[in-house]
């Protein structure tokens, strides 16, 4: 194939070629124009050393034929294939977006909530593959994994699939409509397949494997988006082998929940035995774990409770207690833009000159002006106190400000009357402008509880409702700004990743107190928890 194939061959059957999108071991991808269909479409060409290597042009047409069959929005639609001039090609379904390989890298790691959400996806797509024409793909890997601009996931490439009956026994048959058809695409022996995510037994003979490959593989992608990197690494082939027969992958993060961890082993178990053995063992269990309770969150992190601890203390002690919730991880939609700008309590009494200011917080809001132009959906906090309010020092006679009390809920410190509702302390910074700002969440107007985090009063169970509303508008990448780091921002932070949040905090949109250490401490507890400072 030429260099530039566009130049050599501009018009491919009834599609123009317009601009190369993608190279791969096995072909090149060109998005293109298809006249008769008028919609753009994305052109594989197979590489011309690849045409006569282990029967390549029949592999790569055999690909276009099987997908072609299978009618899935989960999968790429093909619409064409044939060869022209020497070069074999497959016209398919262009998608609008990236891929998961891509996503990966952009954000090092996938939150768990969309991680378990795209494998369940990937899983969904396979057993359709499955049910409809028998197909084993033994490539799933993060490169053929396809996730569009609205948010919907796309597995394509079946470049490497075999057709297998249920049983399992070779059979021939001339009916292209034929769905348990066992073809031997593949010699005995051979392994095909990207090692990365390959299961021990695709390296000794990619042409026994079974459907269990494929759980294997789609776990070292469920791992790699969990932890940002493949499951073994190696300097060569024999070396990975080794690992991937003889080794467990490194301990997934610490914010991933024990039920996550405890499926992704089971999906990449050595012995095929040993794992899922059926799509739909497999997918049963993502949506158990998914609407299940999670040890991440019901667990609570035990905090100090006796009376004397500072307030000191309490803020550099790097314990931020979990919230207690129902058990229900969030479910994301998929809306064509899933950011949201979570701008945390920049309110005049926090900002120099307030009644409890952050040293710098009147800094942050043209950092947030600008950076409000970049989302689509962004949402406010603000501290919403009564006059009386229990954390204030002035409801306990006798007490003085940043000293500490016990409550119902634990140790509690007191501050200065402040962001008391309808006064001037309680309203937003006049320099704050955030004209697309689309809700607003009043936290801590309850009398007997304070509140610092954007999700859960300070009582650890009582919600502010901004889970649910992220949750059913499908909004679950969060980037957070505002005031305290060390304290609203931070307990804000931490709590979305325990709800599965993807969590970025943006530390030039953000000012800390740093009290004894504080914010240090804070930032090794959001980096801890899988939170991206940026």
């Amino acid at each position: 194939m030429p260099e530039d194939p566009v130049a050599g061959l501009p018009k491919i059957g009834r599609c123009r070629l317009i601009s190369r999108i993608g190279e791969g071991g096995m072909g090149v991808v060109f998005q293109a124009w298809h006249d008769d269909l008028d919609l753009p479409v994305a052109v594989k060409f197979l590489h011309p050393n690849q045409v006569a290597k282990d029967r390549g042009a029949e592999r790569f047409l055999r690909e276009a034929r099987l997908a072609a069959r299978l009618n899935h929005p989960g999968i790429v639609r093909v619409f064409d294939c044939g060869e022209a001039e020497g070069r074999y090609y497959i016209v398919m379904e262009y998608v609008d977006g990236q891929s998961l390989e891509a996503h990966i890298a952009e954000r090092q790691a996938v939150g768990v909530d969309r991680a378990l959400q795209i494998a369940t996806e990937v899983a969904r797509a396979l057993a359709e593959a499955w049910s409809q024409v028998g197909v084993i793909h033994r490539d799933i890997k993060p490169a053929n994994i396809l996730l569009t601009a609205a948010g919907q996931v796309k597995l394509a490439d079946l470049g490497l699939a075999k057709v297998a009956s249920a049983a399992g026994t070779p059979s021939v048959s001339d009916d292209p409509n034929a769905t348990a058809v066992l073809v031997a695409p593949t010699e005995a022996g051979t392994a095909l397949g990207t090692p990365a995510y390959m299961p021990p037994e695709q390296f000794l003979d990619s042409s026994t494997v079974d459907l269990r490959a494929d759980v294997y593989s789609l776990g070292a992608t469920l791992y790699h988006m969990l932890a940002g990197r493949v499951p073994f690494l190696a300097d060569s082939a024999f070396g990975l082998l080794r690992l991937i027969e003889r080794e467990d992958p490194p301990p997934l993060p610490s914010h991933v929940p024990l039920a996550v961890e405890q499926l992704v082993a089971k999906m990449m178990a050595k012995k095929p035995g040993d794992r899922h053995q059926t799509h739909a063992e497999l997918i049963e269990e993502l949506r158990v774990i998914q609407q299940g309770p999670s040890p991440s969150v019901t667990s609570m992190l035990q905090s100090s409770s006796t009376s004397s601890m500072t307030a000191s203390k309490l803020l550099t002690s790097g314990i931020i207690p979990a919230a207690r919730t129902a058990g229900r991880a969030i479910h994301s939609a998929t809306p064509r833009e899933n950011r949201v700008l979570l701008v945390v309590d920049v309110q005049n009494d926090f900002c120099p000159g307030g009644a409890l200011a952050v040293p710098g917080g009147d800094e942050v809001p043209r950092v947030i002006n600008r950076l409000s132009r970049r989302f689509s959906h962004v949402i406010l906090t603000q501290d919403w106190h009564p006059d009386d309010h229990l954390s204030f020092a002035s409801s306990h006679p006798g007490e003085r400000a940043f000293g500490t009390i016990e409550l119902p809920y634990g140790p509690q410190i007191l501050w200065p009357d402040h962001c008391v509702q309808d006064t001037e302390g309680s309203r937003f910074h006049p320099e704050l402008d955030v004209r697309n700002c689309e809700l607003i969440i009043r936290k801590g107007y309850l009398r007997e509880i304070d509140s610092y985090s954007a999700f859960f009063e300070n009582d650890r169970s009582t919600p502010t409702g901004l889970a649910g509303y992220l949750r059913e508008r499908g909004l679950n990448r969060l980037f957070l700004v505002g005031l305290a780091t060390d304290f609203c921002v931070a307990y804000s932070a931490l709590d979305a990743r325990r709800l599965g949040f993807e969590v970025t905090v943006i530390e030039a949109g953000c000012r800390g107190i740093d009290l004894d250490g504080s914010l240090a401490a804070a930032w090794a507890q959001m980096e801890e928890a899988g939170v991206t400072r940026a």
